[in-house]
């Protein structure tokens, strides 16, 4: 009578055991896809991070380079000292065309601008003479802001670069 009283109890230890093992399986599985789901937004953030910033070098090498965006720096000083209808500051940006060719997978968009970060009106009547040292310098304050964004648009990475374009000073 003995051997029968101890029959169901290895299945039923060995359910327990087996119950115990899939529930520890389960909880790992859910861990490391939690893990790779968080590598996976990193690597999309620094991918985003390097983008603007290759773009926002690019820009700053095309001011240091090109004579012709000479018109964009006027363009936006103009556009700093813009008012309202009340007569309030309302600066305006210069968008810049994207300099860097970006992969379409991961990115939704890629978008610079110049703005000049003075808001007090100038006198536009500078020379943009890049090797002149003729007179008294002004250096002009830039800043240049790279955003890209990804395709699902939960990632931003926005990036801001200030600069100083040296110019003669005007009247002298």
């Amino acid at each position: 009578m003995k051997a029968q009283k101890h029959r169901g109890s290895a299945l039923i230890v060995s359910l327990i055991m087996l119950t115990s093992v899939t529930f520890l399986a389960i909880l790992s599985l859910q861990s490391s896809t939690t893990q790779v789901k968080i590598v996976n937004n990193l690597q999309i953030k620094e991918t985003m991070f390097h983008s603007s910033k290759s773009e926002l070098d690019a820009q700053f090498e095309a001011y240091k380079d090109q004579i012709d965006k000479i018109q964009e720096l006027s363009n936006a000083m103009e556009g700093a000292v813009k008012t309202d209808e009340e007569e309030q500051p309302a600066p305006e940006t210069v968008s810049l065309n994207p300099l860097m060719d970006i992969a379409t997978g991961a990115y939704a968009s890629l978008s610079s601008e110049l703005r000049y970060t003075r808001t007090t009106p100038v006198n536009l009547n500078y020379n943009f003479a890049k090797d002149s040292s003729v007179g008294t310098m002004s250096a002009m304050p830039f800043e240049i802001v790279s955003t890209t964004l990804d395709s699902t648009r939960r990632f931003q990475s926005r990036q801001r670069f200030g600069f100083k374009y040296n110019v003669p000073s005007a009247g002298r």
